[in-house]
């Protein structure tokens, strides 16, 4: 019974510790770490306390990095035995239900837990450094632990429940958001509880507020805040900790009771048609119908951007949130502070990250379903070249963009200061296309990492970004040179055509990659 339990966890780890490739991913966090305290030790000429600097950086990089393994790297625990349907032969194994848990999920959160206890030793640089205590740097990566613990147990029960590794990471992403958004709401009401004379005295008033206060304290994102601050002097074991790691317990605990049913109620065989419906159901006008002139565009609009159907869904919940957010600006006093001139800005923030978020899961998926079914070889057969397949498959998710990117030109005319005579001057400055140049880099490497790793490649494209920055620092020399141009169209031009030189070369390397990429895989 025992060895059943941890046999699967018991592989995992080992395989964990033969890998050649996790034990040099750890190495080069850990030379980030230490580029991060060169530019903390160069910045001590200038500003004051560079060792606080340089472990507030790096907390941050810990948490981004963290969420987005939850999204793309613990929540496909479970999927990935679903859509590869190996559930079965697990259980034919004689592993029980914990037993799988085990190997699955806790395996990654104990990888993930190694690469924050293999930074430590090399964060206590940053007290030397000054304006940190190893009190603070305890307390921090305690924090962190504990969030991960929550985090990784959250997204077990998101891949136990659903039958797809988007589903399973979009429902993380659902729930990692009210983590951040619902301890806001629970101090905003705990502050207006107290100013109108709320106490503890009857117990249902006590409970009432014991319980805001205890939801004020979940999030890692305001404790961290709180660690960081100068002279930080509160125990170890705050009610985030305590929370956090209940909370995590509590979640592995109801996967362990979902397990069961969920998987023996899964469909048996065969690839998911996801939202796409069928030609026979009442909405024909939904389902993916007849094929279009390139079939490759018309498969991956429906089977990886999802369809008419989510095209539809996605505008109504872009246009809804509008109205939401238009709603809130015009309630006075409302807790998040918006005056009705500020909620355009606000809603073009929100649907610029939208269109980003959603281009980004678009290209770790565009090539990484055809290398988990297995059916690029046989794609590459087909009487087209590999740039005319890859382009099609792109056009293809590209059109899954238009809601979002409908909704962003509709939040940028509505900006107060925008007028149409600033479109141009926009498309002219060099700094918008070295944005356009980072926001392209970003997901090439997206793509290309997606046909390198089995999972997480949007998280580990985020985190090889900084690097990949500090190293081949173009934007930076871009947005220099846009400084020094006149403000007059025909200075611009020169600049702003000197990017579109580079935008057209890291874009051509990249796919000249990901076209050498593809046809290694094509051939195994």
């Amino acid at each position: 019974m025992y060895y059943g339990v941890v046999a699967l966890l018991t592989r995992a780890l080992r395989q964990d510790a033969r890998q050649f490739r996790n034990h040099l991913f750890r190495l080069a966090f850990v030379g980030f770490i230490y580029l991060s305290l060169l530019i903390a030790g160069i910045q001590s000429f200038v500003l004051g306390a560079p060792g606080l600097r340089f472990f507030e950086n790096i907390a941050w990089l810990n948490l981004f990095f963290i969420t987005c393994a939850g999204i793309g790297f613990f929540s496909s625990a479970i999927t990935e035995e679903k859509e590869e349907e190996t559930i079965g032969l697990l259980q034919m194994a004689g592993l029980n239900h914990i037993g799988i848990l085990l190997g699955k999920s806790t395996s990654r959160l104990i990888q993930v837990l190694l690469l924050l206890v293999v930074q430590f030793p090399f964060m206590l640089l940053a007290v030397t450094l000054g304006g940190v205590t190893t009190h603070q740097l305890f307390a921090a990566y305690v924090d962190m632990m504990a969030y991960t613990v929550l985090l990784a147990n959250v997204a077990l029960v998101c891949s136990v429940c659903f039958k797809r590794g988007g589903s399973a990471a979009g429902a993380t992403t659902l729930l990692m958001i009210l983590y951040a958004v619902v301890p806001g709401i629970a101090s905003l009401g705990l502050r207006d509880l107290l100013a109108s004379g709320w106490t503890k005295s009857e117990w249902w008033k006590s409970a009432i507020l014991t319980t805001l206060e205890w939801l004020q304290s979940s999030s890692v994102f305001f404790e961290i805040n709180s660690v960081l601050q100068t002279g930080f002097d509160q125990p170890i074991l705050t009610k985030q900790v305590i929370s956090n790691v209940v909370a995590g317990i509590f979640f592995f605990g109801l996967a362990w009771l979902l397990f069961g049913p969920c998987v023996q109620n899964a469909d048996a065989g065969g690839d998911s048609r996801g939202a796409v419906l069928k030609s026979t159901s009442r909405v024909r006008f939904l389902s993916a119908g007849r094929a279009w002139i390139n079939p490759l565009s018309w498969k991956d609009f429906h089977f990886i951007g999802g369809g008419t159907s989510h095209l539809i869904v996605k505008f109504m919940a872009y246009v809804g949130l509008l109205i939401l957010i238009a709603a809130i600006s015009q309630s006075p006093g409302n807790w998040l502070g918006l005056s009705l001139a500020e909620f355009p800005s606000v809603y073009f923030s929100i649907m610029l990250g939208a269109l980003i978020l959603e281009a980004s899961i678009l290209a770790s998926r565009v090539f990484h379903d055809e290398i988990r079914l297995q059916t690029m070889s046989s794609l590459l057969m087909l009487p087209r070249s590999i740039p005319y397949i890859a382009y099609s498959k792109v056009a293809g998710c590209i059109i899954g963009l238009a809601p979002a990117a409908i909704c962003l030109v509709a939040a940028t005319l509505l900006l107060p200061d925008f007028q149409p005579r600033d479109l141009g001057n926009l498309l002219a400055e060099p700094a918008f296309w070295g944005v356009i140049m980072i926001v392209l880099v970003f997901l090439h490497l997206v793509a290309l990492l997606s046909l390198f790793v089995k999972w997480g490649s949007l998280p580990l494209a985020f985190f090889l970004m900084g690097p990949i920055s500090f190293c081949c620092p173009i934007w930076q020399v871009v947005f220099i040179f846009s400084q020094q141009v006149t403000n007059d169209f025909w200075g611009k031009l020169p600049a702003t055509m000197t990017v579109w030189v580079l935008i057209g070369l890291i874009c051509f390397v990249f796919q000249m990659m990901i076209a050498a990429r593809l046809q290694e895989l094509g051939t195994k």
